[in-house]
């Protein structure tokens, strides 16, 4: 009887060592790293393998399973959503800014209630960052009323303008008079921070309706009593005797400040 005991006992021990080599420990899901768009809007976040909102690998990542935190700069987010395939590696965060980064934001991007196909759960508190950029002039500006140049208002019959400058460094201006006609303008821009605190340099090279290259300056004052940016610009190219503005003699310096401010334009951001 004796025999017959030990030997369910070790029996039972082998049993319990196979089933202890068999079982395997789980492999959840991590963040692989996050990285963001040239315009600020749009974060893609990389885990190390697919992931779905429900533990039975169903369902695609949304709102619930991210929260957002910037700190730091000016800009704060007004919104954001969430663009996912369940099983797939990358998720989407479309974010809505209120107000222009100036370099210094950082989001802070915590996952939650996150799951890969075998049910396993991402583990609290994981997390992945990125850093807004100072996209200067980026962005959709609308000007009107008094905020139009008392020079483009006078003598170029102009009622508000629109203008959409790019990340990709492209730009469209629409002009219209007071009869609603636009006139369209398009081209490229180059930006450069200056060392003046607040003012940009900008160079506009203009393709159509025709070729025309102008210079100037801009400086971004989101917040400011009916204004979020002043700009002004003069043509250089073809040669009208112009000098441009400069950030050192600042606005209302253009051709030596024998303009006075008749040339500056002011603009409400769009978004």
């Amino acid at each position: 009887m004796k025999k017959v005991l030990q030997f369910s006992l070790i029996a039972l021990m082998g049993l319990f060592t196979i089933v202890s080599c068999d079982k395997t420990d789980p492999d959840p899901a991590t963040f692989a790293g996050a990285s963001i768009s040239a315009d600020n809007t749009v974060i893609n976040v990389n885990f190390s393998k697919g992931v779905y909102k429900n533990a039975d690998a169903t369902g695609n990542l949304d709102n619930a399973n991210f929260v957002l935190a910037i700190n730091g700069g000016t800009a704060t987010i007004a919104s954001y959503t969430v663009d996912h395939t369940a099983g797939e590696t990358v998720a989407m965060i479309n974010v809505v800014l209120e107000g222009i980064a100036n370099g210094e934001e950082v989001i802070t991007v915590t996952g939650d209630m996150i799951y890969d196909e075998a049910g396993d759960l991402m583990a609290d508190g994981q997390q992945v960052t990125v850093n807004l950029a100072n996209l200067g002039i980026v962005g959709e500006w609308y000007s009107s009323g008094e905020n139009v140049a008392a020079l483009l208002a006078l003598y170029f019959n102009v009622d508000s303008i629109y203008a959409n400058f790019m990340a990709d460094q492209t730009y469209v201006v629409e002009s219209y008079d007071p009869d609603g006609v636009m006139t369209e303008y398009l081209g490229t821009y180059t930006q450069t921070e200056s060392e003046v605190d607040g003012i940009w340099t900008i160079v506009l090279n203009q393709s159509a309706p025709s070729s025309v290259t102008s210079e100037g300056i801009f400086g971004l004052y989101i917040g400011e009593a009916g204004y979020d940016m002043m700009y002004e610009v003069v043509q250089t190219e073809p040669d009208l005797g112009n000098a441009p503005p400069t950030p050192d003699g600042g606005f209302g310096s253009s051709n030596g400040g024998a303009l006075g401010t008749i040339n500056i334009q002011k603009y409400l951001l769009l978004n």
